[in-house]
């Protein structure tokens, strides 16, 4: 069982990135594991934000304007995903939690910078196929070490050049897939216990009240002020984790 202070700060952090996922439509694992990592070593953190992850997302999924349609343009990724995330979770079993830390944070500040200067170019019909493959294979390799595929995912997803909706629906259904794969592999080899999937549980409640207040805040303020905070702040929390796992 966690001590009070570790529910305390894993329930704000789920509390946060639920506001964040709420607002912008993916960020979750991304923020929770930016701020879970200050504490915890990375699959730990991991194990603890895979079943709010996984639930959030289908909600996110369920929610969309056109589940049917969504599975069909996206079951490609999503297969690749799953079997890629599968592959590189039972791989890097032994991976140092140091070198897990490094590709987070430098995938952090990956995020962060496409995000930041909104430079995603719109991907060409007939070379769709082929970018769906690296982004699903990419983001396979970085979501089994990490959790942290919003890059390659999100840019993928903005080259197609969706409608908001669309684009949420897409990643709601992406990440479901994806997180089914973690969700499966870190108990088959052994990443998470049955304390760990309770407590993990129990984080889901912050977390889809973070989903709720980030949406209704939606509304309310001015999305490129909080974009431009919520950016900010993270690149300084991955060149942190990248920096002390180049300097440690």
């Amino acid at each position: 069982m966690p001590d009070p202070s570790m529910i305390a700060f894993a329930s704000a952090v789920l509390l946060l990135a639920g506001t964040v996922k709420g607002f912008i439509g993916l960020g979750m694992p991304t923020v929770a594991l930016a701020l879970l990592t200050l504490q915890l070593d990375a699959r730990s953190a991991v194990s603890l934000i895979v079943i709010p992850m996984l639930l959030s997302n289908v909600w996110q999924f369920w929610r969309g304007p056109d589940m049917v349609g969504c599975v069909k343009q996206h079951w490609r990724y999503a297969v690749i995903l799953i079997l890629f995330v599968a592959a590189t979770i039972w791989f890097s079993q032994t991976a140092p939690d140091q070198l897990l830390r490094g590709v987070l944070g430098a995938f952090i500040l990956v995020f962060c910078f496409f995000s930041w200067r909104n430079m995603v170019p719109s991907i060409p019909a007939h070379r769709v196929r082929l970018f769906e493959g690296i982004s699903a294979v990419i983001a396979g390799l970085v979501g089994g070490l990490t959790a942290a595929w919003a890059p390659p995912l999100a840019m993928y997803l903005t080259g197609l050049r969706l409608d908001r909706d669309a684009f949420v629906q897409a990643l709601g259904f992406l990440i479901t897939a994806g997180s089914v794969s973690i969700f499966v592999m870190y108990i088959a080899v052994g990443h998470s216990s049955g304390p760990d999937l309770a407590f993990s549980a129990f984080l889901l409640i912050p977390a889809l009240i973070g989903f709720s207040v980030g949406e209704r805040l939606r509304h309310r303020t001015d999305p490129e002020q909080f974009r431009k905070l919520f950016l900010g702040a993270f690149s300084v929390l991955g060149l942190n984790l990248l920096l002390g796992t180049l300097l440690g």
